[in-house]
């Protein structure tokens, strides 16, 4: 996410928290349904459309344009996963070697016409373009590949995927076919589209991610397909990434742990600047206490008044002077956790019911705090200044009783 939306987020964020705990009576909204690509032209018959899961139904097959007219082979395979989690679960597979389908290539079937040879770069073309579609609330829409994957030789034969996440991420369509270089016509042929989906469940039934497998009848006539289609339904995605992360090898996992080495170096002075924002808030409250009790003479509010200081002045200065020093989105991640974990400590000390209009406050402050130190850590002197000018107001607001 750019940091121009992380900051605008941030400041909405401080809007709603200061308009929930009582400065604005707010009113909310929808944003525009989701939307795919152009509008498709009404040539898909609905009577070929399938239900899978969510609001878009499918038409079951690939194309090699936008059009009915140019349908290829029939989609063999359906994920009720949206397509990262998808192409993780399949790239994880120890039984398979999973890569990115980036080279030239078509997809044919045995009755396409034989290109020549000088009529393709084999250094610059990438693979054919297919799409597929669906049609949901906003009407049908045509889909690109969302990915595409290979496993096998180029110049031999292959297992070859194209994937199409539905608009709303509900599912995942895939087309899986078998392809091997024929010498004479010089490009691929592809024998059947059965075996491959067969290959691609089978990992999933005997591998180490969490699936369940089934086969259903959808009744798709033409594209090679005899009807029925391989429905791979996937675990929950924690599950899911902790079996990706057991089937690494020794070398993937060394790596691993020395990126997170490094990125704990990097980010190392985030988290002592997390860490500091909440001592500083527990120091407060402790040092009020404590200086209460040893001198009894004094006013409460003379105590208070130079830590309050400390909270509207320490806190920002701080973040302002260590800021620099971090990444913006690990500052960003470093002082709101920090000084949000000193809220939480604060509050757990004192042991009572804290108001929700004053979390809701505590929020909004967070996400002041968090712009400041996204705009110091990236040098933006206006991203810097909306921060402490949000900072300020929400310190305000309760001084002036309004919340």
């Amino acid at each position: 996410m750019k940091r121009t939306t992380v900051v605008a987020v941030l400041l909405v964020g401080v809007g709603v928290g200061l308009a929930a705990s009582g400065f604005f009576a707010g009113t909310g909204g929808e944003g525009p349904p989701p939307t795919a690509e152009e509008p498709a032209p009404p040539d898909i018959d609905e009577a070929s459309l399938i239900e899978v899961a969510g609001d878009y139904r499918l038409w079951p097959y690939t194309s090699r344009s936008t059009s009915a007219e140019g349908r290829t082979l029939a989609i063999n395979v359906l994920f009720h996963a949206d397509a990262e989690t998808t192409r993780a679960a399949i790239e994880g597979q120890a039984e398979t070697d999973w890569e990115e389908t980036d080279e030239n290539e078509s997809a044919a079937t045995g009755g396409e016409q034989v290109r020549a040879i000088a009529e393709r770069d084999w250094a610059d073309a990438h693979s054919s373009d297919r799409y597929s579609y669906v049609s949901g609330p906003s009407g049908g829409v045509w889909l690109a590949e969302t990915f595409e994957l290979h496993d096998g030789a180029y110049l031999g034969v292959r297992d070859h995927l194209r994937a199409y996440e539905s608009p709303d991420g509900a599912y995942t369509a895939v087309q899986a076919h078998e392809e091997y270089y024929d010498w004479f016509r010089l490009r691929h042929t592809v024998p059947g589209i059965d075996d491959p989906a067969v290959r691609l469940e089978d990992e999933f039934i005997y591998g180490a991610v969490d699936a369940e497998v089934s086969r259903e009848y959808r009744g798709i006539e033409g594209g090679w397909s005899d009807g029925w289609v391989s429905v791979i339904e996937l675990a929950a995605l924690a599950t899911l990434s902790g079996a990706l992360l057991r089937r690494r090898t020794p070398a993937a996992a060394i790596e691993f742990a020395n990126r997170a080495r490094r990125e704990a170096v990097r980010h190392a002075d985030a988290a002592v600047l997390g860490a500091a924002l909440a001592a500083l808030v527990v120091g407060v409250r402790v040092a009020g206490v404590a200086l209460e009790t040893a001198y009894p003479a004094l006013g409460p509010k003379v105590i208070a008044a130079p830590l309050y200081l400390v909270i509207a002045v320490g806190i920002p200065a701080l973040v302002v002077a260590r800021a620099p020093e971090t990444e913006p989105s690990a500052a960003l991640l470093g002082v709101v956790g920090g000084l949000g974990a000193g809220f939480v400590i604060d509050f757990a000390a004192l042991g009572v019911a804290v108001p929700p209009d004053l979390l809701v406050h505590r929020v909004a402050l967070l996400a002041a705090l968090g712009v400041v130190a996204m705009g110091r850590a990236a040098a933006d002197r206006p991203v810097l200044a909306a921060g402490l000018a949000a900072w300020a107001v929400g310190l305000a607001l309760p001084l002036a009783d309004v919340i």
